[in-house]
């Protein structure tokens, strides 16, 4: 049977050249890659690609952490000059519970959009009436006064930044 396009003549017997120094052998029958080569290249490209998956996850969670961060910062600190300018005498005793979205608006803590709970805790050393850091509870005139703001990612809940300050009553 003849082939078209196919001269017996021209198919050349295998020939040798060196390269690098050292002898090899090459034949026109040994063409394309074979089955083990194909698998080891597949492997070796697997391999690149899940490590450039796995430097891309690591990023986007460094990422979000640090803007939970930040978020979670100025949440503590917008609560903690709340309370400063709130002054000794009106600050409210007790602990309070805020819920918050990414985007720091406030929110119900049973809103699908909370991600943020802050809690602000103040507690007075003397009281004139009541049990301290209970709501309702007043502090005494020389009491010193700690207000305390702990900020958690409700899922999972893992606290973030916590702060803390002091009023008292002739303010420092």
């Amino acid at each position: 049977m003849k082939i078209p396009g196919f001269n017996r003549q021209s198919v050349q017997p295998c020939k040798s050249y060196f390269r690098m120094g050292r002898k090899a052998l090459r034949c026109r029958n040994d063409r394309g890659a074979g089955l083990v080569e194909l698998m080891v290249a597949s492997l070796l490209l697997v391999i690149g690609i899940m490590g450039l998956v796995n430097t891309w996850a690591f990023s986007f969670r460094v990422t979000r952490n640090t803007d939970d961060i930040g978020i979670a910062y100025s949440l503590a600190r917008q609560l903690i000059e709340r309370a400063k300018m709130s002054g000794f005498s009106s600050a409210a005793e007790g602990t309070t519970i805020g819920y918050y979205t990414p985007n720091q608006a406030a929110t119900t803590s049973g809103s699908s959009t909370a991600y943020f709970k802050v809690t602000t805790t103040v507690v007075s050393d003397i009281v004139a009436s009541g049990t301290a850091g209970t709501a309702g509870a007043v502090p005494g005139q020389e009491a010193l006064r700690t207000v305390t703001v702990t900020v958690q990612t409700i899922s999972p809940l893992k606290t973030i930044f916590t702060t803390k300050t002091y009023l008292v009553r002739a303010g420092i």
